[in-house]
């Protein structure tokens, strides 16, 4: 009834084995765990085929390095249980998740589930992202309430139900296969590929459930690739993804969502911009899809936006926009 796709890359062996017994210890037992192993060293290929030996639902296919996204299509493609959901081999979810997943799901009809998760370190809970209500329900012109906050990671008056729950995310949720079967992650795009899949997924889903449920323990690990050194490769890889965002706003007709476009890109130059040499801002600045990206964002109506108000005023976007 579920399949659970987990790609792994030579994860601590202590960190997977936590992941595969979250699933292991499911009360809900009608599932298929699909271990996609993604070129793993030969400690980490002999280990899960060891720990599936006596698992008839636990499988393991075992693939040439190709990346995050290429193991989770794989995943996609060779399950084909009605619902799926995601994993990633470092961290783990509570025992009733698929139970309470599955049951939200099918007593509501519901294309999507979406539930919240911990942000752990060191063995302490960082903080809990989740929604402020137990079930709320987005469809027909509602969805563009979700959608806004997905792009643009802040909430407003008429959305602010949603809280901090992590939409951009791939995991913490329930698929219904039907839906979004020919739907594949980007191959080419190797930084934030899971918000670009979340956002292309929006075009297909009818409705969608957000619930204040915590389902997934999230650990911040050292040798994460979000923890990854600002290196040449990492900010090459951070303005692909601004610019695929660019391009989808270009497409945009709706002026909100084309708006939380220009939000999403403000977001994401900030950070690189910050921490990089006087060069390297310049170069920044000077790419075509950044400046008309941050031209004419509206920030009015979104809450915590400070930081992103400062850096605006800080570009002085709108006092010598010919001399960029």
């Amino acid at each position: 009834m579920i399949d659970v796709i987990i790609p792994v890359y030579n994860t601590p062996l202590e960190d997977l084995k936590r992941c595969l017994d979250s699933i292991d210890s499911q009360t809900f037992k009608d599932y298929i765990v699909y271990i996609i192993d993604d070129g793993s060293d030969e400690v980490t290929h002999k280990w899960l085929d060891n720990y599936v030996t006596d698992k008839d639902n636990f499988k393991v296919r075992h693939v040439v390095n190709g990346g995050v996204s290429k193991a989770r299509n794989l995943g996609i493609e060779i399950s084909n249980s009605k619902y799926f959901t995601f994993l990633d081999a470092d961290d783990m979810v509570s025992d009733k998740f698929l139970e309470e997943a599955f049951t939200l799901i099918e007593e509501n009809d519901l294309d999507l589930i979406v539930g919240g998760y911990r942000e752990i370190c060191d063995g302490k809970v960082l903080r809990v992202r989740s929604s402020l209500e137990n079930l709320k329900i987005y469809e027909n012109d509602t969805l563009k309430l979700f959608l806004d906050k997905l792009i643009s990671g802040k909430v407003q008056e008429d959305n602010k139900e949603i809280g901090s729950a992590p939409l951009g995310r791939i995991y913490t949720r329930l698929y219904r296969r039907s839906v979004l079967d020919n739907l594949r992650f980007r191959e080419d795009v190797f930084m934030s590929e899971d918000t670009l899949y979340m956002i292309e997924l929006m075009n297909l889903v009818k409705r969608v459930g957000l619930t204040s449920l915590v389902w997934y323990d999230y650990y911040l690990n050292s040798y994460s690739i979000s923890n990854k050194k600002l290196d040449e490769k990492v900010i090459k890889r951070n303005l692909k993804f601004i610019e695929e965002i660019y391009l989808l706003m270009k497409n945009e007709i709706d002026p909100r969502i084309k708006n939380s476009y220009k939000i999403r890109i403000l977001k994401g130059i900030r950070p690189l911009y910050e921490n990089v040499s006087v060069a390297e801002k310049k170069n920044i600045l000077e790419l075509e899809y950044v400046r008309e990206g941050l031209l004419g964002v509206d920030l009015s109506g979104y809450k915590d936006i400070l930081k992103e108000e400062e850096f605006l005023r800080e570009l002085n976007l709108n006092e010598d926009i010919n001399n960029w």
